[in-house]
Formats: structure tokens, sequence, C-alpha cells
């Protein structure tokens, strides 16, 4: 009972403060993919298409993978407030997977178990005939969608899993803001929707590192961190979660510093209580985008901070070992 209260109050000051901040605009850099970027996605280079919230499809022409979908965007905030029963709204799924062109994925990824990266993971499995990979808890949240055993693999740290032409790497990590991740806990037994946003407990938050032989990423939906975790991963591309910051330099170290990416896109600062047919706006708690590219674009110069166009496909550099070399001039 004392967790559903403070649940409630966190989930009151939140609706407070998006009312309050309504009337407010914040403009956010927003690079729409350049011509360039559109011919070498025609040509077979692997693609990021952003698609709200911690969402991304990977694509290279012949494997592809979806982390976090979350194309429902329900419920709005006072269904928040209250803790709404809620479910997956498969014709707005299915609108989106027919607008993207996916009649079947390798993989669905799920970095963590709270609704707003996992509710839709299970049916969208299901429609597409992906392998379901993520927690426990997402597990759970599979059987409650339909999945048999066979298209669910929970995963472990540390040992790599293969998916079509990507290879993926699960690394502990922590949830982000003073919440501490609430709701925690790990789902005990398959959820058959509709059920409230807080029975989707999270048991394992996980930055993912993404390897394909053309390019290499890390997703890191949850502004949280274990110190020392991210040392030895080196990629050419970090997906960040910007929300709810705690300690934005200390944040910045652990990931982008210990990485040493050479761009690095905003994840996770959209208001996804709004649908997507709507012009995006971020949180108007927890997410201060100007902040962020301030400090970050400070302490790194030498690394181009972005988000991404939703929706858009957008080519992603190619490793140091697949780069062509220059010949000198003569």
């Amino acid at each position: 009972m004392r967790f559903l209260r403070r649940a409630l109050l966190f989930i009151l000051v939140t609706l407070l403060a998006t009312l309050a901040g309504a009337a407010l605009w914040v403009q956010w850099p927003r690079p729409a993919p350049s011509g360039d970027d559109i011919a070498a996605a025609s040509a077979g280079a692997v693609t990021a298409t952003w698609l709200g919230v911690s969402a991304l499809l990977l694509r290279d022409g012949d494997s592809a993978i979806l982390i976090d979908p979350f194309f429902t965007r329900k419920p709005a905030k006072l269904g928040l407030l209250t803790n709404r029963p809620i479910s997956p709204d498969t014709a707005r799924i299915r609108h989106w997977l027919d607008r993207l062109e996916i009649d079947r994925l390798d993989a669905v990824v799920v970095s963590h178990a709270h609704y707003d990266h996992a509710l839709d993971a299970g049916v969208v499995a299901r429609l597409t005939g992906a392998q379901l990979l993520g927690s426990q808890s997402t597990a759970q949240i599979g059987r409650g969608a339909g999945l048999g055993e066979d298209r669910i693999t929970v995963v472990g740290e540390g040992a790599p899993i293969q998916v079509g032409n990507f290879r993926l790497r699960f690394i502990a990590s922590r949830h982000a803001g003073a919440t501490g991740g609430r709701p925690r806990g790990t789902i005990a037994q398959p959820l058959v929707p509709p059920a409230g946003p807080l029975a989707y407990r999270m048991d394992a938050t996980w930055s993912i590192e993404i390897v394909h032989p053309r390019t290499r990423l890390l997703h890191h939906g949850s502004a949280g961190f274990v110190a020392g975790a991210l040392e030895t991963v080196r990629v050419d591309t970090v997906l960040l979660g910007v929300a709810l910051i705690d300690d934005l330099p200390a944040y910045l170290e652990a990931v982008v510093g210990n990485v040493r990416p050479a761009q690095v896109y905003a994840l996770h600062w959209d208001d996804f209580t709004r649908p997507l047919s709507e012009p995006l706006r971020p949180l108007p708690f927890g997410v201060d985008l100007s902040a962020f590219f301030t400090g970050a674009r400070s302490q790194y110069p030498g690394i181009g901070f972005h988000t991404l166009p939703l929706g858009e496909a957008v080519a992603l550099p190619l490793s140091e070992a697949d780069t062509p070399s220059v010949a000198p001039d003569a």
C-alpha cells in the first residue's frame, strides 16, 4: 500500500508539472536525413529509425531488429495518475508496421519491462514472427501476448546473442531518476492485458551493445548507469536516454566518455502520453533538452550530439575498419 501511495504521488507530481508547463514549447535540434543518408540507406547501409521514447528499428536490408516498441502510447496523463488498465492497441501497431514496411523481424528486444518500453513488445513479436529478447519480466509480457516458449529468450549479462547479422550483448545498467526505477520487481506470471501501468515491473535494466559487420552502436535507453560497466565498450554511435538525469556530467562520463563514440543521438525525451500522430514535445517534467545539449557539447566538443527524426531511416556511420581509405594526392 505504501508503494502504491508513493507511485501515485510521483504520477500526481508529473501530472501537475505537465499542466504547469503545457503552454511551453521547447525547441530541439531535429536533423532530417540528408540526400546522402537516404542514398546510403538504399545501398544497403545499416539504418536506424527512431519511433519515439527509446524505440529503435535497425535494418541492413537483410536483418531487422526492433528495440523497445511502444506504438500504443497510452494511457493519457489522467490514466497514468489513476493506474487505468491498458492494452496494446493492435490497430496502431499494425498501422506503424505497415508504414515501416515491416512484415517480419528477426527479434524484438526490450531494455527493461516498464510499460513505455515493453507494453507492445509481445504483440509486435507475435505479428512479425520475431524472437522476443529480454528479462524474466519481459518473458511474462510475451507469454501474456500469446507467444510460445520457443519464441522467448531470457537474456543474461555478457554472453553475446547473434540475431541475423547483428550480435547483441546485454550489459547490466540502472534505471534513471529519483524513483529508482519503480515499479520494480519480477512479474511472476503471464501478464495478460488489460493491466495498469504499475503492473509492468522492472527486474533488470540493460545497456545493449550491438555489433554489425559494418557498424557498432550502444542502445542505452535509461539515463542511469553502473560505474565502470562500459569501460571496455567501443562503438561508433550511442543512442542515449535523456529523461530523469540526476547528474549530467557523471552520466556523460560513465557512458559517452567511456565508450568514445563519434556521435550520440538523444532518446526518451518525448512526451509518451501523446500519440505519434501528433507533433512530438519533450516531457515537461524530467527532460531539459536545452540543458542536455548545452552540457553535452561543452563536456565533449568533439562528439556530435543530435536527435533523430521520427519514423525516418538514417544511415549509421561505418566502423573504422570498414571505412575506405583515402589515397594520398599524387
